[in-house]
């Protein structure tokens, strides 16, 4: 008998770290609170930064710094991370390069004010995760999209040959509510090295699955924020270390209706060029991270890139902090007219019109 109890606490042990393993942090509370100092506030900080890495160093994949299992390390790594995180002391923070829900609660063990969210994307080579701490209860699931989009070389300075199809392994997208007005969040980590033409390719093919759903919210009247690291250089704020993007990522991420007027503004625009970059190599810089703001319903008050609180040991990426002002009701006048920016985008081969559809279906998701 002694033998069958020992079997049965092994199998009650084995039960319950599946469960813990399989942690799930997707789902939006039944009542959503708002923990900032003044919930009915209008004003939002909201900030993304690549914390590198934030893994336990528990069966990490190969590519982890922690694989050889040192769990002091990654532990001592994320009391860094936290350190980051209060400092910068924003509503909302988009986490990249996050492990699991059990890391990025780690990320705010001494901030009791912060939700988490992530949902598990399909990354098998790094298993890094796009996540989210906020003071702002999610009004709406996280989810996903499994759509993906094919890069078109004819609309393309990628100098890719052949043919490239991608979906987005590392995203989310989530809604809250700023006094009463809807936000929809898209996190993202988009496929890196900026200039490299088959990865420039990819992130050709990956946009266009940020865009249709930031279209699908936008349409269905949220106001829309993009944050993560797109591995990109703007083409229109020229970052501190003058790069230049082979790609049009983030031209079309900010026109995403193809209507030749930008929806989302740039918050980095806002910054000084000699202080814009969120990525640092020794003397190589680079802004390859970005908040998006949707410009008829947000106003940008000030943002700033925190390289005062980053050291190389802890993440060669920088947080970027925004204030925003969420407008209660959208003003198209702000969008000014089509014009210079318009392209043409006809023959753009994409496969996420079903998403456009299935976001812009509130109701699958919405309590």
């Amino acid at each position: 008998r002694r033998a069958a109890r020992v079997a049965l606490v092994a199998l009650v042990a084995l039960v319950q770290t599946s469960f813990a393993s399989a942690t799930t942090c997707h789902a939006a509370p039944i009542v959503a609170s708002d923990r900032r100092a003044s919930p009915s506030a209008t004003t939002l900080t909201f900030a993304t930064w690549n914390a590198k890495w934030l893994f336990d160093g528990v069966n990490d994949v190969a590519a982890s710094p922690y694989a050889n299992g040192d769990a002091a390390a990654a532990s001592a790594h994320a009391d860094a991370v936290r350190a980051v995180v209060q400092a910068v002391d924003a509503d909302c923070v988009v986490i990249v390069e996050n492990e699991t829900c059990e890391t990025l609660a780690r990320a705010a063990n001494a901030s009791p004010v912060y939700a988490r969210g992530m949902v598990d994307g399909t990354d098998s080579a790094t298993q890094q995760e796009v996540g989210m701490l906020t003071k702002i209860d999610f009004s709406s699931n996280l989810v996903r999209t499994e759509n993906r989009a094919t890069w078109d070389a004819s609309q393309s300075s990628c100098a890719y040959s052949g043919s490239k199809e991608s979906g987005v392994s590392k995203h989310f997208w989530t809604r809250i509510s700023v006094s009463g007005r809807y936000v929809s969040v898209i996190g993202a980590h988009l496929k890196a090295n900026p200039t490299q033409p088959s990865s420039c390719a990819q992130r050709e093919a990956q946009v266009e699955v940020l865009r249709a759903i930031a279209k699908a919210r936008y349409d269905a009247g949220d106001a829309v924020i993009v944050a993560g690291d797109l591995n990109d250089y703007s083409d229109r704020h020229v970052d501190a270390g003058n790069n230049s993007p082979t790609s049009k990522v983030l031209k079309r991420l900010r026109d995403f209706n193809d209507d030749g007027v930008d929806e989302l503004e740039e918050v980095g625009g806002r910054i000084a060029q000699v202080s814009r970059y969120t990525w640092q190599s020794g003397s190589s810089k680079a802004k390859l991270d970005y908040i998006l703001t949707s410009r008829a319903d947000i106003e940008v008050v000030s943002a700033a890139i925190r390289h005062d609180l980053v050291t190389s040991s802890v993440s060669d990426h920088f947080p970027l902090v925004a204030t925003l002002d969420i407008k209660q009701i959208r003003n198209t006048s702000l969008l000014g007219t089509v014009g210079a920016n318009s392209v043409t985008n006809a023959t753009m081969a994409t496969s996420v019109a079903v998403g456009i559809a299935v976001f812009a279906m509130t109701t699958i998701f919405f309590r």
